[in-house]
């Protein structure tokens, strides 16, 4: 009775979120009203998930008829937590994103990469100027990607760029079909994350459905399956290349690790945290394999002009953009006090130095034995990092809402919550943001961080 109970109710939280995930992809992000709401709704459900499926693990209660753990050979809680999951995000297989335009400029990348032009090397607007005729749907796509992409040259790195182009290539002329491959790249991912995340959870003593924490938090399910964006496909290489390092696997390690980077360059906030792992010899073997993996990446791209393109392109994050940070609005806000003016170009410069400080200061002065305190030392360094930017779309959270699910720590959960609020911004015509609201986000989460820290069993024996 107890097992048909849970499972029933097991079935009807799935529906209602593979239903409300649809739904969500209806609204556009001008809704912010309609959209919160919704988002709120999917956490509820998160909620409710979790709690049937971890009371599931705990009772040995089967949700799913024994049939289908001895077809695909996992254990009946995770088979749960992975049907639902891949349900959810299937469902939104031919939904088109509806919170960032970002997936243009990839599909636009694609088919420059594809048809022999370098990426790195022009920009949307010149290539529009020219006529356009390799590209399909030229004209629609540099519309709809907006004039800060079209204006800029491109900073997504080489594996990134070869996935774009598998992608255009399997999509031909169709943004439909293109899209489609690069959100079944992106669920194959998750998927690796899955196993992986189970595998290093079992490795950790921890109970396996705590994955669940991230492979079905709809923050994930909406930011990267649903909004086309490949900080999964980093977090699966990072998750690979962590767990292959506790299992002392360095150079499956390392190449995974480089492999991370030539997809976003964020895994190299990691690389400081190796060393504690690892003796000198095997850690310049590391760090060298890593290098080398980059190099090679990039070759294929190289040119004086690239390197002066791309360094340009990737320092506007830190020099001219800003949305939704917290540290930096309050250092921008005595600046105007002071100077007059906004001193993001000087403040852009010292805060990434404070972040390689702070990533040093975990790796060295912290205790680091521990592959727990390891991870958390990990997750602090992307959290610091994240404080000390600029600029934080709600994707960036991905890698600490990733690792967090190791340690004993939750506020990122809250955070995966609360940084929705950003996308006020975009419902107001001239994209202004709401400080009120950043300041709610980053208040409760760092809260709930501080509770965790000086109240949580261990809290602050761990961090010292």
């Amino acid at each position: 009775m107890i097992n048909a109970k849970l499972g029933n109710i097991y079935g009807i939280l799935g529906l209602l979120s593979v239903l409300a995930y649809v739904f969500f992809f209806s609204l556009s992000r001008k809704q912010f009203t309609q959209i919160s709401l919704l988002y709120l709704g999917l956490f509820l459900l998160f909620g409710g998930l979790y709690i049937v499926i971890s009371r599931a693990a705990r009772s040995d209660i089967k949700l799913l008829p024994v049939i289908f753990t001895q077809v695909f050979k996992l254990h009946s809680t995770s088979l749960a937590i992975l049907v639902i999951g891949l349900i959810c995000r299937l469902a939104l297989l031919n939904q088109t994103p509806n919170l960032s335009q970002d997936f243009f400029r990839f599909i636009w990348d694609g088919h420059q990469l594809i048809n022999g032009y370098n990426p790195y090397l022009y920009l949307p607007d010149e290539v529009l100027l020219t006529g356009a005729q390799h590209i399909p749907n030229a004209s629609f796509l540099h519309a709809k990607m907006g004039a800060l992409s079209a204006g800029n040259y491109t900073n997504y790195p080489p594996l990134n760029q070869l996935c774009f182009g598998l992608a255009a290539w399997w999509g031909g002329d169709s943004i439909q079909a293109t899209m489609i491959w690069m959100r079944l790249m992106i669920i194959s991912a998750d998927i690796g994350v899955f196993f992986v995340g189970v595998k290093l959870l079992q490795w950790l003593n921890k109970p396996p459905y705590l994955i669940l924490l991230y492979f079905l938090n709809p923050f994930v399910i909406i930011e990267l399956t649903g909004n086309l964006h490949w900080e999964g496909v980093m977090a699966f290489l990072m998750l690979l290349a962590v767990y292959w390092l506790f299992v002392a696997k360095t150079w499956k390690s390392a190449i995974a690790m480089g492999a991370g980077v030539i997809i976003k360059l964020l895994p190299l906030i990691a690389l400081p945290l190796v060393m504690r792992k690892l003796n000198f010899k095997k850690a310049f073997f590391y760090y060298s394999l890593v290098g080398i993996i980059v190099l090679a990446a990039f070759i294929p791209f190289f040119s004086a002009e690239v390197i002066q393109h791309y360094s340009s392109s990737v320092g506007l994050w830190f020099g001219n953009f800003e949305f939704n940070a917290s540290l930096y609005y309050m250092i921008r806000w005595i600046g105007f006090q002071t100077a007059g003016y906004n001193i993001i170009g000087t403040v852009g410069k010292v805060l990434p130095v404070v972040t390689l400080i702070c990533v040093l200061g975990l790796t060295f002065l912290r205790n680091n034995s521990r592959p727990d305190l390891w991870i958390s030392s990990l997750l602090f360094s992307y959290v610091i990092y994240l404080l000390c930017s600029t600029t934080v779309h709600p994707w960036y959270l991905t890698i600490p809402l990733l690792f967090s699910i190791f340690t004993r720590f939750r506020f990122m959960l809250v955070w995966s919550l609360l940084v929705f609020l950003s996308y006020q911004a975009y419902s107001h015509p001239d994209y202004k943001e709401n400080l009120l609201l950043i300041a709610v986000e980053y208040l409760i989460t760092l809260s709930v961080l501080i509770i965790e820290i000086y109240k949580g069993r261990n809290g602050v024996k761990e961090l010292g």
